[in-house]
């Protein structure tokens, strides 16, 4: 049997480190007593028996004063490693707890940013819907001004003495490229063309149309010219208005061009009506 520790042979003596030599041969006696085989009735004898030489090997051990001091270097260093393992472990606590304080720390921290960028996206929204609010009603006042102001012209130019609307003021002249021919005027014969896409679509944008026919050319050219007469002046107004631009809302007349035309069919200054006075136009929007 290996000699016992310093804190084993201790223990089993029940005597406190710094104990003299007689303290121990006094703890010896009454341990001995207590565990000799002869008195120890209540364990096997085999058990008894060593247990009462692990004793006598622990006092043996303490009474030496060179084994006493080796035990109790051994002693010191055991316990100077159980300190380093305690403190180790009371850092490796620490960084664990500090660990989770700024994991905790950290989550709440993003749930504050989450809610700091909800609360600003919906003060973003609001000051979004406020600006569209802000933006229509404007926009309606305008509109309700421009209405006003127009009817307002349209009154005074109403009383005022216009020349009166000639009977060929509905005449404009429409020009498309020569590749839509056939999609325009389809098989319309060369002149009348009263039945053609093209008159229909005239007729369905801006209202009824009395005469279409084709305008005579001896060049061969890179677009067809056609003659509308519309049955008012004021469809023929809003023709020119979107053809001079290209920006007709009809399909078939979305790259025709349509403007004013003389009586002999070339592209001419707007009637006298409109010439009378640029305001005279708006009655016609």
């Amino acid at each position: 049997m290996s000699t016992p520790s310093l804190l084993d042979a201790l223990a089993l003596l029940g005597v406190a480190p710094d104990a003299t030599e007689a303290q121990i041969r006094t703890a010896y006696r009454k341990r001995s007593l207590q565990l000799h085989p002869d008195k120890a009735k209540d364990v096997p004898p085999d058990i008894a028996a060593e247990r009462f030489h692990s004793l006598t090997l622990a006092f043996e051990s303490l009474m030496d004063p060179d084994t006493r001091a080796s035990m109790r270097e051994r002693a010191e260093q055991e316990l100077a490693r159980k300190q380093r393992q305690s403190a180790f472990d009371d850092r490796r606590r620490a960084m664990a707890a500090d660990l989770e304080r700024r994991e905790a720390e950290d989550r709440q921290a993003r749930v504050e940013r989450a809610a700091r960028e909800k609360e600003r996206a919906q003060l973003v929204a609001a000051l979004r819907e406020a600006g569209l609010n802000m933006r229509v009603e404007r926009h309606e006042r305008l509109l309700r001004d421009w209405q006003h102001a127009a009817a307002s012209k349209k009154r005074r130019h109403s009383e005022a003495a216009a020349p009166p609307v000639g009977e060929n003021d509905g005449r404009v002249l429409v020009r498309f490229p020569v590749d839509q021919r056939n999609e325009l005027l389809g098989d319309a014969a060369a002149d009348d063309v009263s039945a053609s896409p093209l008159a229909g679509a005239l007729a369905q944008t801006y209202g009824d149309v009395k005469a279409i026919h084709m305008r005579p050319s001896r060049k061969q050219r890179s677009e067809v010219s056609v003659i509308a007469v519309f049955s008012s002046v004021g469809d023929a107004w809003r023709a020119v208005n979107d053809g001079g631009d290209l920006r007709c809302p009809h399909p078939l007349l979305a790259d025709a061009w349509i403007g004013w035309c003389d009586a002999s069919g070339r592209a001419g200054a707007p009637p006298a009506y409109f010439r009378y006075g640029s305001t005279l136009s708006a009655a016609f929007v």
